[in-house]
């Protein structure tokens, strides 16, 4: 986890494309899902929506909510007025991560036979499918709403 404290809420993910199509579940926790979600991916646009589609998630983002090629984490969160520690980041990628590092982001990540503790040694949260993505971030903002509430 980062070291900052817990004042933000998470309100908004950010996947990177490849992550998010191999998530369990993705359409379904996607309709369910009650914070802003946005894609990223170094592809261009093009190919980010025929991946998109080829998944059967093409209703769930629209134009302003894929980041191609030049998008960036941070370009992402700043394009809908949040702050980075607003903001889950899913990524596998060493260099997704570093660049979520640095913004102060809250990282996650598909559990795929990765070295469980190697990664959450480097600040991430690790998870099998969307309902436990989403698990993770209910608790999260709750522990926020209790930190927050302390005199």
């Amino acid at each position: 986890m980062k070291n900052s404290s817990l004042i933000s809420k998470i309100k908004c993910i950010i996947f990177n494309l490849e992550e998010l199509i191999q998530i369990t579940g993705a359409k379904e926790g996607l309709k369910e899902l009650e914070l802003s979600y946005l894609v990223l991916s170094d592809s261009s646009k093009a190919n980010i929506e025929e991946v998109l589609s080829k998944a059967g998630l093409t209703s769930f983002f629209t134009a302003q909510h894929i980041f191609s090629e030049s998008g960036s984490f941070p370009d992402a969160a700043k394009s809908f007025g949040l702050q980075f520690s607003e903001c889950a980041i899913v990524d596998t990628h060493e260099v997704g991560m570093e660049l979520a590092k640095k913004g102060d982001f809250w990282i996650f990540e598909r559990r795929n036979g990765t070295d469980k503790e190697g990664f959450e040694n480097k600040g991430g949260l690790l998870f099998n499918d969307f309902d436990e993505l989403r698990e993770l971030i209910d608790l999260f903002n709750a522990e926020v709403d209790l930190e927050t509430e302390k005199p």
